[in-house]
């Protein structure tokens, strides 16, 4: 599943945030990938990163990362695209050959902007391969943005990468974008403020309460319903002015989709819920991560040190569910 949204807040500054939901446990954590690295894709040999980044990741022989940004203000995020995502089925000598789960490492690895990544995303070809931990070909499309606050998606619904105009600024699952994007037409009466006394002959009909306009906002974890959540939701918020304002109104409005352990059983039995929820600071390159099992929020920023170490650096973080007493 996942819910991915951008935000801008009054002052200009953009941001990238994302839930990571999924049964399987992921185990990710957060990873420095710096620059000058040579990374062994699964086809045709090695690559080197120009650029260095930070994301979660985990490694698999590899790194492979769900999403980041790089020090240059792109950023990324792959979700799930069930039953859409088409891929080549073989190798092309003339392109870069990568598995789905590879491209964010080569996009954040080698790109500095959505302006240079439109002039080389015909470069690549994303081929059928499985991940090693999953055992199976993950469906993926991507939502990105950069320093300029633009926002796309990248698909493959069409069988290659195709980059999509997002002007919503908010990505979940299956079906195509455009799908989402049309579906938003059937909830024009949603608004932030109560509907008017209404009669009906001489009987007068009123709202019970607040937040009668918001009546037929959808409220379940489908792709769809959390698409439309969270578009409403990314209008309306208040963004603030500072760095801080807006994290935490990003966080507010993950809180609507986050999905708790129980609540969304697969057919197979696994449980799908939100392992961790992440925000990225494309402005000062900087990453905020929070796991499912507390409500801290972990920061890392990319800084010359990292970007120049040899090898990738992995972050640990606490687990343990941690409150502030005011009383001693």
């Amino acid at each position: 599943m996942c819910t991915s949204l951008t935000l801008t807040n009054n002052s200009q500054h953009h941001f990238l945030a994302r839930t990571m939901d999924f049964g399987f446990q992921l185990e990710g954590r957060p990873v420095v990938i710096p620059r000058n690295y040579t990374w062994k894709k699964q086809f045709d040999g090695t690559r080197n990163t120009k650029y260095g980044f930070l994301g979660t990741g985990r490694n698999l022989g590899e790194y492979f990362l769900a999403d980041g940004v790089n020090e240059k203000g792109l950023a990324i995020a792959e979700l799930y695209f069930l039953d859409e995502a088409k891929y080549s089925s073989e190798v092309r000598e003339e392109q870069v050959n990568l598995a789905p789960h590879e491209f964010i490492i080569w996009l954040l690895g080698e790109n500095a902007s959505i302006a240079e990544l439109r002039k080389r995303i015909t470069e690549v070809n994303i081929v059928e391969k499985e991940v090693p931990v999953l055992g199976f070909v993950p469906p993926l499309h991507y939502i990105v943005t950069d320093k300029t606050g633009e926002t796309v998606v990248i698909e493959s619904d069409s069988g290659k990468l195709v980059i999509k105009e997002n002007p919503v600024g908010v990505m979940t699952n299956s079906p195509e974008f455009e799908w989402h994007v049309k579906n938003l037409n059937n909830y024009l009466s949603i608004q932030p403020n109560n509907y008017p006394n209404k009669k009906i002959a001489t009987h007068e009909i009123k709202p019970f309460g607040q937040g009668s306009g918001t009546y037929g906002l959808p409220g379940g974890y489908t792709s769809p319903e959390r698409f439309v959540r969270t578009v409403y939701l990314r209008a309306l918020t208040e963004s603030g002015n500072t760095a801080a304002d807006s994290l935490n109104a990003i966080f507010k409005i993950l809180d609507n989709v986050t999905i708790p352990k129980g609540v969304n059983i697969k057919n197979d039995g696994a449980i799908d819920y939100t392992q961790y929820r992440a925000v990225f600071d494309v402005s000062n390159t900087t990453y905020y991560f929070n796991p499912y099992e507390n409500q801290e929020v972990f920061e890392i920023t990319l800084n010359e040190e990292l970007l120049n170490k040899k090898e990738p650096v992995e972050f640990k973080y606490t687990t343990d569910f941690k409150t502030t007493k005011l009383n001693e």
